[in-house]
């Protein structure tokens, strides 16, 4: 089972809590009804420049990303759908594409009977998690939740800062379509 999940600062700040509950109250899935106003408060207040989030990895109900993962959320979905592209790509994706020096990989594990893949997280605390799952299921959930993400964004007008996401995105459904993959 994998889950990917976006959330949103609550709030316009440089730090958040270092304690986990605390940080539940500093973020909001973007599922939530106030999210889209969450949004327009923070890009008012960045003028437009950026949103910091998580994006919170789950494979096997194990979080392999959290809530201390946050950056800003722009970066860190480009970097996201980058490290993807370059997987199908070369059998290995890496992204550090992250103001808070969070750093993630994707790789084959090599294995006649199943495409199972290792994907491997390290935050700024230096704690590294890692979680193995089915190729295609992962790569199908990152386009489902991307594709959520850029969504509720375009709720909201100021979509100028997603450009690069938006063609990293567009370029990873065409790959998969083109590798015959499951498109989501």
């Amino acid at each position: 089972m994998i889950k990917i999940d976006t959330f949103i600062a609550m709030d316009l700040k440089n730090h958040f809590s270092e304690n986990i509950n605390q940080l539940q109250n500093e973020f909001i899935n973007i599922k939530n009804k106030d999210s889209l106003q969450i949004i327009e408060k923070n890009l008012n207040q960045s003028k437009g420049h950026f949103l910091n989030g998580a994006v919170i990895v789950e494979i096997d109900y194990v979080q392999i990303t959290s809530l201390f993962d946050w950056d800003d959320l722009n970066l860190l979905w480009t970097g996201f759908l980058t490290m993807i592209i370059d997987y199908l790509n070369d059998g290995f994706g890496k992204t550090n594409l992250s103001k808070n020096n969070i750093e993630w990989t994707l790789e084959k594990i090599i294995n006649k009977r199943n495409n199972l893949v290792v994907f491997s997280s390290k935050n700024s605390m230096k704690s590294r998690l890692k979680g193995v799952c089915e190729e295609n299921e992962f790569i199908n959930e990152v386009v489902v939740s991307a594709h959520d993400y850029l969504t509720l964004r375009e709720k909201d007008t100021r979509t100028q800062n997603l450009n690069e996401m938006v063609e990293k995105y567009n370029q990873l459904k065409q790959l998969i379509k083109n590798k015959n993959m499951t498109d989501a």
